[in-house]
C-alpha cells in the first residue's frame, strides 16, 4: 500500500517540465475552429444556468470526496516518511490504517464509477478537465477492475492528448503490475530484500522518453524523489 500511496503523491506534486505540456502535443490538422462565444445576456445567462445545473452538484461532491482522498494519504505520508523511524513501524502504521483507506478507496470508487456510468466521460473531459482529473484518480485506488474500465475509458484521450498525461502514466502502470505485465512509466515500486525498486519496467532504455512525452521528470530524478518521501528500506508487507 506504501508504494500505491506515494506513487499517487508524486504525480500529483509532479510538474511538467518549463515548456512542456502534461500530454503530448495535439495537431492542428484537421480540427476545426471553435465556434464563435455568444456576447449577449440572454445566452451567457442560458450558459450559466445550464452549466451550474449538469456540472454544480458533481463539482461539490468529487471536490470533497478528492479533498479526503488526498487527507488521508497526507496524513500517513507525513508519519511514514520521517527518518527517525524503523521500518517495522512504518509497517504497523501501514496495516493499522489499511482498513481505514480501504473504507474510504471503496466508497469513493462505487461513487466514480456511477459517474461514468451517469455521464459521458468525453464531454466531461472536454468541459471540465480538473474536474475529470480528480473523478480519475478516487478510480486509481479501486480495484484492478474498476481501473482496467477507467484504462479503456482515458486512455484514447491520453495518447490525444486531451486527457492528463501523468494520471494516465499512472494508471497504465497500475493496471499493467495488477496484471502482471511490465509497468511503462516507472511509476510503481516494489519492495525487493528490504529496499523500495521500480517494479519491472518495459524497454527501460526507453522509459525516460516515454516518461517525457507525458510531462513526467526523468526516471532516476523520480526515484530520488520518491526515496526522499519515505526512506530507501521498506518491508515486504509493503510491496504492492
Amino acid at each position: 500500500m506504501l508504494c500505491l500511496i506515494a506513487a499517487t503523491l508524486l504525480i500529483q506534486t509532479a510538474q511538467p517540465a518549463a515548456g512542456e505540456d502534461a500530454t503530448p502535443a495535439q495537431t492542428e490538422t484537421g480540427t476545426q475552429a471553435p465556434a464563435p462565444l455568444a456576447t449577449d445576456a440572454a445566452s451567457l445567462i442560458a450558459e450559466f444556468d445550464t452549466a451550474y445545473e449538469t456540472y454544480g452538484d458533481l463539482v461539490a461532491e468529487v471536490s470533497a470526496r478528492a479533498a479526503r482522498d488526498r487527507y488521508i494519504r497526507t496524513l500517513l505520508i507525513s508519519r511514514i516518511s520521517r527518518t527517525d523511524l524503523e521500518p517495522d513501524v512504518r509497517s504497523a502504521l501501514i496495516s493499522e490504517t489499511e482498513d481505514t483507506f480501504d473504507a474510504v478507496d471503496q466508497d469513493n470508487t462505487a461513487w466514480a464509477l456511477g459517474v461514468l456510468d451517469d455521464f459521458d466521460f468525453a464531454r466531461l473531459n472536454a468541459d471540465m478537465p480538473d474536474i475529470a482529473r480528480k473523478i480519475a484518480g478516487l478510480i486509481q485506488h479501486g480495484d484492478l477492475a474498476a481501473q482496467q474500465r477507467l484504462l479503456a475509458t482515458v486512455e484514447p484521450l491520453a495518447l490525444a492528448g486531451d486527457f492528463d498525461g501523468q494520471s494516465y502514466a499512472l494508471l497504465y502502470d497500475r493496471v499493467a503490475m495488477g496484471e502482471g505485465r511490465p509497468q511503462r512509466y516507472g511509476s510503481q515500486f516494489q519492495c525487493v530484500e528490504g529496499e523500495q525498486r521500480p517494479y519491472e519496467l518495459e524497454a527501460p532504455e526507453a522509459v525516460d522518453e516515454r516518461r517525457a512525452a507525458f510531462g513526467l521528470e526523468p526516471l532516476a530524478e523520480y526515484e530520488a524523489r520518491n526515496r526522499a518521501l519515505y526512506g530507501a528500506s521498506c518491508a515486504s508487507s509493503e510491496s504492492e
